[in-house]
């Protein structure tokens, strides 16, 4: 793997927030953000794959994108306890 030096400009904020990630991992700010670049252009490459293929499917009929978005807000929500809810009435 070769590699190559660039020059970035990003805002003071996310460079103090990479800072402290990249030491509590135990890595240069560089190494960070080189595994934090690999890491989105590897969400990029699955996304545009996932959009091609998409190309090659019909669309997902009502029920079909109903029950997507149901078990989506299933598992993407937080579940409250029997305690939590209680508290909650």
């Amino acid at each position: 793997m070769s590699l190559e030096r660039v020059t970035i400009t990003i805002p003071s904020e996310t460079l103090d927030a990479v800072k402290s990630a990249a030491e509590r991992e135990g890595l240069s700010v560089s190494a960070w953000l080189s595994r934090a670049a690999g890491h989105a252009a590897k969400i990029e490459a699955g996304l545009a794959a996932a959009e091609e293929a998409m190309a090659y499917v019909d669309p997902p009929t009502p029920d079909e994108q109903a029950w997507v978005d149901d078990f989506m807000n299933r598992v993407t929500q937080p579940t409250l306890t029997a305690e939590q809810s209680q508290g909650a009435a």
